[in-house]
């Protein structure tokens, strides 16, 4: 692949992947002095065209996502919010956890099931 080849990820996710399945991506995203993670449907469909399986996932994983979060050490509660637009996303932030925990994050994650990548 040359430098200026796109994944497909690459037109959706704006940050480092940082673990992902065949539905779903979440990266990292800039939130300032937080830690922000967005969680994306790979395929273009908004909030109201998911299936009922992948609306299903979609809890699921933001479910247990904010738990990992949270009983992370110092962490605080998770902020969650929605971007609009093509793809579905939901945005996590919290404040008092690192970078460095990133990797933990994503091997809980992958518990479920998916790969980690951080």
């Amino acid at each position: 692949m040359t430098e200026s080849a796109q994944t497909p990820e690459s037109t959706f996710v704006h940050g480092p992947i940082v673990w992902e399945d065949e539905v779903w991506v979440l990266a990292r995203h800039d939130a300032g002095g937080q830690l922000g993670l967005t969680l994306h449907h790979r395929d273009p469909e908004a909030l109201g065209q998911l299936s009922d399986d992948h609306a299903s996932q979609l809890g699921r994983i933001g479910n247990r996502l904010i738990r990992i979060i949270e009983h992370l050490p110092g962490a605080g509660r998770v902020s969650l919010g929605r971007i609009s637009g093509e793809h579905v996303q939901l945005t996590f932030e919290v404040t008092d956890v690192t970078e460095d925990h990133l990797h933990d994050i994503a091997v809980r994650l992958a518990n479920w099931g998916g790969q980690a990548r951080a």
